[in-house]
């Protein structure tokens, strides 16, 4: 009888290599980005870099500073002088921030999240603001220097400070161009009218394409709207919303879709409440103006001039 050839052996299963550290790193950052919760840390080698991240991610910059999980070492040194700056006096901070080495990525996340918190409570004078804004932009991960580069182009709009602008446009890098582009565009606006939008009216949806001196109140609040409830304006200020959606051709002469189911929403609570706004159903109509992080406040002159825009990091929490 012929024999029979044995059955072939299956090819062995090929697993993917783990992920390295710094790809687990990278993972976390990115989930911190999107307001993800941060991944497990590790085992073995980065466990500790890791849950330094994680602490970075997670202390009250305002009352704290973040757990040193590092064993004795560089690592340890690195986020040990991270403690001492967030405790120091203000008068210290200034050279220790020159002096602080930024390897680990928790480092410069911490500092980031305890710098903002200063300048938003009013606590950094603007030369110790720039400071801080410049070690950021000098060494870390590239979400923690993306984020200092659109806070110090944020508040050399709001100060209209080109020699800034001029400064931090030098030492940005080709990534930055299109961040730096739309700040570029929004300088050349300062001080004249702005372009003209299409403008959808809350209640009411009917549109009418205006600049923005031609809706009657000296300061405009452009900012999307919360889930729960109106913003209490002053008087003195239109509000703007514009929706979510980027994709909505912003000359188009009606809303489709869900924009639709939006704007009827937003009109239903605006006519309740005694309130008017104004709805432009894309944020491309903002982008292409340079206006790309809400909130933002501009006030105009006596003329109906762009007299100051204040965005995004360097806007105030109310206008």
């Amino acid at each position: 009888m012929p024999l029979t050839a044995p059955p072939p052996t299956p090819p062995a299963e090929v697993r993917p290599a783990p992920p390295t550290a710094a790809a687990l790193l990278d993972q976390a950052l990115d989930a911190y980005d999107w307001g993800r919760p941060l991944p497990a840390a590790p085992k073995g080698p980065g466990a500790a870099a890791h849950r330094w991240l994680q602490a970075a991610a997670a202390f009250d910059p305002l009352k704290e500073a973040p757990a040193d999980p590092f064993p004795a070492g560089t690592s340890r040194r690195e986020a040990e002088a991270l403690r001492a700056l967030l405790k120091a006096p203000q008068g210290q901070v200034a050279p220790r921030l020159a002096a602080l080495p930024l390897r680990q990525a928790g480092t410069a996340l911490a500092l980031w999240r305890w710098g903002q918190a200063q300048v938003r409570d009013g606590r950094f004078s603007p030369g110790l603001r720039r400071a801080w804004e410049d070690r950021l932009l000098a060494k870390g991960p590239g979400l923690t220097r993306g984020y200092a580069l659109r806070h110090a182009l944020c508040w050399a709009l709001a100060e209209q400070d080109e020699a800034r602008f001029a400064a931090i446009k030098a030492r940005a890098d080709e990534a930055a161009t299109p961040v730096v582009s739309r700040f570029q565009r929004l300088f050349g606006l300062l001080g004249g009218r702005s372009p003209v939008l299409r403008l959808w009216s809350l209640p009411g949806l009917d549109y009418q394409d205006l600049r923005l001196d031609e809706l009657g109140a000296p300061r405009l609040w452009i900012l999307p709207a919360d889930a729960e409830t109106l913003p209490d304006l002053p008087v003195d200020v239109a509000w703007i919303i514009p929706s979510l959606d980027a994709g909505q051709d912003d000359r188009s002469a009606s809303i489709p879709g869900g924009l639709a189911a939006e704007a009827r929403s937003l009109s239903d609570r605006l006519r309740a409440a005694g309130r008017s706004a104004r709805f432009v159903p894309s944020r491309a109509a903002f982008e292409d103006l340079g206006m790309a992080w809400f909130p933002i406040l501009i006030e105009l002159d006596g003329q109906g001039n762009l007299r100051s825009v204040r965005m995004g990091d360097a806007a105030p929490r109310k206008p």
